[in-house]
Formats: structure tokens, C-alpha cells, sequence
């Protein structure tokens, strides 16, 4: 069986090599970061979006819809902050792609988190957008795995964490209306 010094380098050398790749070609670079940012822009938006049209079309839905993934978002914050994971370029020793200050609080992903939760809150309103926005909340794990800040595992708990809690203000807000 394989030890965890060989797991962390391995891990290392792969980012290493797409990280290579990606150097090697500044544009690419520039546009995984500018990605990176946009996707999380995007989120911002489509929350205020779903929270501006549920308001003008079923304003009680407007409390699951603003409660719930506040008090799952806070609750993902303390466990992090508790857990305190070290983040891929932390145990791997390397540069990662997207700059980022501070260490630790790796996992879960607060990133996928929100982009997956409100991309399942938008089924309250349209199953096409909250398809998309799941599109582009995959994106968007992708980035932050491929820029160096977090590990697939990151990606993956803070995913099924947000289409939970998405699932549960869904199914609250649908008893709202």
C-alpha cells in the first residue's frame, strides 16, 4: 500500500505537470484565473437574481431561500475553520496557478459549496438556468482544482454539501408558496 508521503508527492508531480503546461503558455494562465474569478462573479449574480425574482413572484419562499444556505454556509465555515485542512500547494510545496493568500481551511470548498447550492436553489425557478449554472459551478471546481488552491476531495465534499442544502431549501421553498 502506498503511503502518504508517496500520495502527497505523486499528487505533486501531476499538478506539476499540467501547472507546467499552463505556465508555459501565459495566455492559458491568465485565462484559467480570469475564469476563476468570473465563474465566482457569476454566483454572486445568480443569487441576487433568484433572491430579486422570487421576491417579486413568491416573496414568503424569500426565508428558505436566504436562510437556509446562510446557516449551512456558516456551519461549512466552523467546520472548516475546526478541521483547518492544509491546501494542495500547503502539503505539496508548490506555486498554485490562482494566487492565493493564507493557508489551511481547504475542505470542504466554500467555492463549490455556494456555486452547487445556489445552482440547486434555482430549481425553485428555473430548471434550464440551474442546469447551466450547474454546468459552470463544475467549471468552477475544476479552476480551483487545476489553479492549486484545492484538492478533487475539496471540490467533491463542498458539491455534495451544496446540492444538499440547495435540495432541502428547494423542497422548503416549494412548501412556501
Amino acid at each position: 500500500m502506498v503511503g502518504q508521503n508517496e500520495r502527497v508527492a505523486a499528487y505533486a508531480e501531476r499538478y506539476e505537470c499540467r501547472a507546467m503546461v499552463l505556465r508555459e503558455h501565459p495566455r492559458c494562465l491568465r485565462a484559467l484565473v480570469i475564469a476563476n474569478r468570473l465563474l465566482t462573479l457569476l454566483f454572486y449574480g445568480a443569487y441576487g437574481a433568484l433572491l430579486l425574482v422570487e421576491a417579486l413572484h413568491a416573496p414568503l419562499r424569500l426565508v428558505p431561500l436566504a436562510g437556509i444556505p446562510a446557516v449551512a454556509f456558516g456551519l461549512i465555515s466552523l467546520f472548516r475553520r475546526r478541521f483547518n485542512a492544509p491546501r494542495p500547494y500547503e502539503r505539496c510545496a508548490f506555486t498554485p496557478l490562482i494566487p492565493r493568500e493564507g493557508v489551511g481551511r481547504s475542505f470542504p470548498s466554500r467555492h463549490a459549496f455556494s456555486a452547487f447550492a445556489i445552482a440547486t436553489c434555482w430549481f425553485v425557478a428555473s430548471a434550464s438556468v440551474a442546469v447551466a449554472l450547474m454546468t459552470c459551478a463544475g467549471a468552477l471546481g475544476w479552476c480551483r482544482v487545476l489553479g492549486g488552491v484545492h484538492f478533487p476531495r475539496d471540490i467533491v465534499a463542498g458539491a455534495l454539501a451544496g446540492i444538499l442544502t440547495g435540495a432541502a431549501t428547494f423542497a422548503a421553498a416549494l412548501l412556501m408558496a
